[in-house]
C-alpha cells in the first residue's frame, strides 16, 4: 500500500469516526432534550394551580371588601389579600409565558439562558411570599372572618394589640432579610436550591441535562 492509499484509507476512517461521533451527539441531544422537556412540564403545575387559586381569591377578596366596607381592618385585610393575589397572578402568567415559549431546537446556551430566566421567575414567587410576612396578622383576620364569619378583634385586648404590632414589626424585619437573600445574584446558591426543592428543582435538573450535552460535545 503506497502513501496515497494509506492517506485515503486514513481519511475514510476519520470520516467514519466523525460521522459516528455526530450520530452519537445527535442521539444524546435528543435523549437529554426529552428529559429536559419532561422536567419543565412537571413545573407547569405550579403556575397553573397558583393562577387558578389566585383568580378565585381575587374574586372572593373583592366581594369581601364590598361586604365589609364599613370596617377598616376588614377592608385593609381584603386589600392586602387582593394585592398579593394579583402579584401571584402576574408572576404565574410570566412563568407560563416562558415555559410555553421555550424552543428546544435553539442552541443549548440560549436554552440554558431561558431556563435561568424561568428560575428567576420562580424565585420572584418566593420574594412575594416573603413580602406577605408583615401582613400575616391581617391575613389571619381575613381568614377567620372568611371561614368562621367571626370578628377576632372582638376578643383582643390592648395588650394583644401591642403584641400584634410587635409581631408585625418582627415579621417586617424577617421579610426584609429574605428579600435581600432572594436576589438574582444568589440564584445558584445552595440555600436557594434548597428553597426550590419542592417547586423549581426541575429547572436545575433540566439545566444539568443540557450541560451533559455540552460536555459530550
Amino acid at each position: 500500500m503506497d502513501i496515497d492509499q494509506l492517506r485515503n484509507a486514513w481519511q475514510q476512517q476519520e470520516e467514519k469516526l466523525e460521522a459516528t461521533r455526530a450520530l452519537n451527539v445527535k442521539i444524546l441531544k435528543e435523549l437529554k432534550l426529552e428529559h429536559t422537556k419532561s422536567k419543565i412540564k412537571q413545573l407547569l403545575y405550579l403556575p397553573v394551580s397558583t393562577l387558578l387559586f389566585c383568580c378565585f381569591i381575587i374574586c372572593y377578596a373583592t366581594i369581601f371588601i364590598i361586604s365589609n366596607f364599613g370596617t377598616w381592618y376588614f377592608v385593609f385585610s381584603g386589600i392586602v389579600i387582593l394585592f398579593f393575589a394579583i402579584a401571584f397572578v402576574f408572576s404565574s402568567v410570566h412563568q407560563l409565558r416562558i415555559i410555553l415559549s421555550l424552543d428546544y431546537q435553539q442552541p443549548i446556551t440560549i436554552l440554558q439562558r431561558e431556563l435561568s430566566k424561568l428560575k428567576l421567575s420562580v424565585i420572584y414567587n418566593l420574594k412575594i411570599a416573603a413580602a406577605v410576612l408583615p401582613f400575616s396578622p391581617f391575613i389571619g383576620i381575613f381568614t377567620i372572618k372568611a371561614i368562621l364569619n367571626f370578628d377576632v378583634t372582638e376578643i383582643i385586648s390592648l395588650r394583644q394589640v401591642l403584641i400584634f404590632a410587635g409581631i408585625t414589626a418582627i415579621l417586617q424585619l424577617i421579610s426584609l432579610f429574605f428579600s435581600a437573600k432572594l436576589s438574582a445574584k444568589n440564584k445558584d446558591k445552595n440555600y436557594m436550591n434548597w428553597l426550590l426543592k419542592a417547586n423549581g428543582s426541575q429547572i436545575n435538573e433540566a439545566k444539568s441535562f443540557l450541560s451533559e450535552i455540552e460536555d459530550f460535545k
